[in-house]
């Protein structure tokens, strides 16, 4: 008896190191709680508005970084990203993150979540004098749930990022025509010479206006002349329209 008493009580210290040790590898953290607002005393004037909406589905912080996962409408969404656009004060930039694929709303130590829409990602970055001097906040949305891209309207102060977003940034003055179609999907609808309007099939609804140098033939009345190898002299950056079809 006195043998199985120590070796039960030797396994329950070692099972608490275990339990401590994992805990400690997320640092200080833990859900918020569901339906009740919530707030903390270093976040920027008005993200506690965001937080605390009906569509908030679930939250959770580990020390300085607290995400929330929401669930909800094209307006809704909108609505979310009108309101985070006006965040001032210790956040001086707004970004709108691009993911394909469907969101899951879950803690570090979940093993299982909840599909989402969007997320909105908080991060402490500096503090002074026991007084925060900047704060990350970002919104992160995934292409793949039930809101549709093209539905969105996204505020002119919020910035656009994400993998496709890359592919955008990659066209650049002096790349060919036909490097430009290696990278990008023409835009269905009429297109002529140039401009001419490219989507990435990784974010669709999003779409970049591609000016190229062209040559015009003189005893063809002038027509344009399209070639692969026409260099790219102007690109706009990515807007949200309504795809086009052919």
């Amino acid at each position: 008896m006195k043998r199985n008493l120590k070796w039960t009580i030797g396994a329950a210290i070692v099972i608490g190191l275990f339990a401590f040790a994992g805990w400690n590898v997320f640092g200080l953290g833990s859900d918020h709680p569901d339906g009740q607002p919530v707030t903390a005393s270093h976040w920027p004037d008005g993200m506690a508005g965001l937080v605390n909406g009906t569509n908030r589905i679930h939250g959770f912080f580990v020390n300085d970084v607290d995400v929330f996962y929401f669930a909800g409408t094209a307006t809704n969404f909108s609505s979310f990203l009108e309101d985070y656009s006006k965040i001032g004060g210790t956040v001086d930039r707004h970004r709108l993150i691009l993911h394909e694929g469907a969101g899951d709303a879950k803690s570090p130590w979940d093993k299982n979540g909840r599909t989402c829409d969007w997320e909105l990602y908080g991060q402490g970055n500096g503090w002074k004098n026991g007084i925060m001097t900047n704060y990350l906040l970002e919104v992160h949305f995934w292409t793949g749930g039930k809101i549709p891209v093209d539905q969105l309207t996204i505020p002119p102060n919020v910035e656009l990022a994400g993998d496709c977003f890359k592919n955008f940034e990659s066209i650049t003055n002096g790349m060919t025509r036909g490097e430009v179609e290696k990278k990008l999907e023409m835009d269905g609808g009429l297109q002529g010479v140039s401009p001419v309007r490219f989507n990435d099939p990784a974010c669709l609804g999003f779409k970049i206006n591609v000016e190229f140098d062209f040559k015009r033939n003189a005893i063809d009345q002038n027509r344009a002349v399209e070639t692969k190898a026409d260099k790219v002299i102007r690109v706009s950056k990515p807007y949200l329209e309504h795809p086009s079809m052919d």
